[in-house]
């Protein structure tokens, strides 16, 4: 058609998703070809007037530049390895099994209690849910965390705080004042921490119900006029919070094909097409808050049977391949870190504490002598 035919931007929108879908498609094809497991998460699709994305800081980007007459495309990639996840992605489910499971989940009870949870765990705030934003709000400078899921569930998870109270998070999980923050950095960390716990149990939830499911490391979306959502074949809903004043805004949603032997009305088939897939910005969606109960440790069941890996760190060296080849028994390998020096002590590769190597009873110890801050522990995460 011409470019003037375009009757909405739910077109353009469609047509981007698809061509990063089959882009995408085709590289994943390559890592299958090379004995690799991969999926590929339903697009979501980001546009505004004034946003920059902070993607995760995974892998440096590869940046590609393609030009069409006067018109640039841009493409960028970010890959790392994800050890442990081909088991959280095969899948041998039938469709109509599939979906009747993921209809067995109640998102917005998780949703809900996760942030309230989350909120008062980590950072000593007490949130609210409530069903409007309040009168006076203005949404300005913010920031979004989104984190994708993808397997036998796809879906989408973001979560937007306003700049302001997003140092103010920053402050209350790093034990500072918001104005001795250095960069926005810091700020986006959180947001990405923040993010990908109450994703991951939205997630737990869905391996709960027998899914296979994976969750995409948070992107940060920051700027003033954009929007951030999934294409068409994802409704998302809308949650609203509160913290003595600032508005924490959720919006959750996963692809839901119709249930076997269940039919539309033509009520329903008529409100879909007058309201369109995506939730309307400006209209609160109901959350039956009297139903969900603020117990700061009522989802400590989610997390009991997640296996963690602790690792003690005694040193580390470089040295070059011919010097590893000439190793054999009774060879000693000579360590950066000077005898007596703490050793490092990490669960599932991130930084916890610092300690000493003891031997009592002939049996060798770890005797912690520092817990390292948050701020140290958000940046081995990055």
């Amino acid at each position: 058609m011409e470019v003037d035919d375009i009757q909405s931007n739910e077109e353009i929108k469609d047509v981007i998703g698809e061509l990063a879908n089959i882009v995408a498609g085709n590289l994943k094809t390559e890592f299958l070809d090379s004995g690799l497991a991969c999926v590929i998460s339903t697009p979501s699709i980001t546009s505004g007037g004034d946003f920059k994305i902070d993607p995760a800081g995974i892998a440096p980007p590869q940046k590609f530049t393609f030009h069409h007459n006067e018109h640039l495309v841009v493409i960028e990639l970010c890959v790392k390895e994800e050890i442990g996840a081909k088991e959280d992605i095969m899948s041998d489910l039938s469709s109509d099994v599939i979906m009747e499971r993921i209809a067995g989940v109640d998102i917005k009870a998780s949703i809900i209690n996760s942030v309230i949870d989350v909120f008062y765990t980590m950072l000593d705030m007490e949130v609210e849910a409530i069903q409007e934003v309040p009168e006076g709000f203005i949404e300005e400078l913010r920031t979004v965390g989104s984190v994708t899921f993808a397997g036998e569930v796809d879906g989408l998870f973001n979560i937007q705080v306003n700049d302001d109270f997003a140092r103010q998070m920053t402050a209350a999980m790093l034990g500072m004042e918001p104005e001795e923050i250095e960069n926005e950095e810091e700020v986006y960390d959180v947001i990405r921490e923040i993010s990908n716990i109450i994703g991951g149990n939205l997630k737990s939830n869905f391996v709960d119900a027998g899914l296979s499911c994976v969750l995409s490391t948070p992107s940060i979306t920051n700027g003033r006029d954009f929007r951030v959502s999934p294409t068409n074949v994802i409704k998302t809903s809308r949650f609203l919070f509160s913290h003595k004043g600032s508005v924490i805004i959720v919006e959750a949603g996963v692809k839901m094909d119709q249930l076997p032997g269940e039919k539309k009305t033509e009520d329903e088939t008529e409100t879909e097409k007058t309201t369109g897939s995506e939730t309307d910005a400006s209209s609160p969606i109901e959350t039956d808050i009297a139903q969900v109960e603020a117990d700061p440790f009522k989802n400590l069941g989610l997390v009991m049977d997640i296996p963690l890996q602790v690792t003690v760190e005694l040193g580390h060296t470089k040295r070059r391949i011919n010097d590893v080849l000439r190793l054999g028994p009774g060879s000693v390998v000579e360590m950066e870190q000077m005898e007596g020096e703490p050793v490092d002590i990490l669960i599932n590769e991130t930084l916890i504490a610092k300690g000493f190597v003891v031997v009592e009873k002939e049996k060798y110890g770890i005797r912690i002598s520092e817990i390292v801050s948050r701020r140290e522990r958000l940046k081995s995460i990055r």
